[in-house]
């Protein structure tokens, strides 16, 4: 078995974008998004779409879009901890990261994952953010929490990392993909 591959998804090979059709995650709303929005929102610069490649099969994909956070909704030891600015902050929303069923429990979904927060180290550089945002769905969060993600006081499903956190996890390994 190769290791995963991840191609932003207007570099997909064609036979990804074709496999695109019969992707299923057990999320209609992820499938559908993958196979009819995610290139409009490429096209329009709303979402930046990647796409996970093993052995040329298509297994997930993540996309990511800018956004900002209201610090009121983040933990408050998080705020003293990284002497954040208590106003709006820019960030990296994980907006959809989803696995097809064929694939689900091979540790893929923490491939995409990892992936995902290089990305924010590159916006870090380049125009600045503070962390990672996810709206997690009912029942996901658990997994995000894994990684690190921390719960706001008054909305569980929204999670965060701090940019420093996330610098810190890619010290500890600079093989990281992406």
């Amino acid at each position: 078995m190769t290791p995963p591959i991840i191609h932003p998804l207007k570099q997909c090979p064609t036979a990804l974008l074709d496999a695109r059709a019969a992707f299923d995650c057990g999320e209609p709303a992820l499938n559908r998004y993958l196979q009819h929005t995610a290139g409009q929102h490429e096209s329009k610069h709303i979402a930046r779409t990647f796409c996970g490649e093993r052995d040329g099969a298509l297994f997930g994909y993540y996309s990511l879009s800018n956004a900002e956070v209201d610090v009121g909704v983040l933990p408050v030891e998080i705020l003293k901890r990284y002497r954040l600015p208590a106003h709006r902050l820019p960030v990296v929303r994980l907006a959809r990261l989803a696995v097809d069923v064929r694939f689900q429990g091979q540790g893929l979904g923490a491939h995409l994952l990892i992936a995902a927060l290089s990305q924010v180290l590159q916006v870090a550089e380049r125009s600045g953010c503070v962390g990672m945002v996810v709206d997690a769905k009912e029942g996901k969060a658990d997994f995000y929490l894994a990684y690190g993600f921390r719960q706001a006081p008054d909305n569980p499903g929204c999670l965060f990392m701090p940019l420093p956190d996330i610098q810190a996890l890619f010290a500890l390994s600079p093989n990281h993909p992406g």
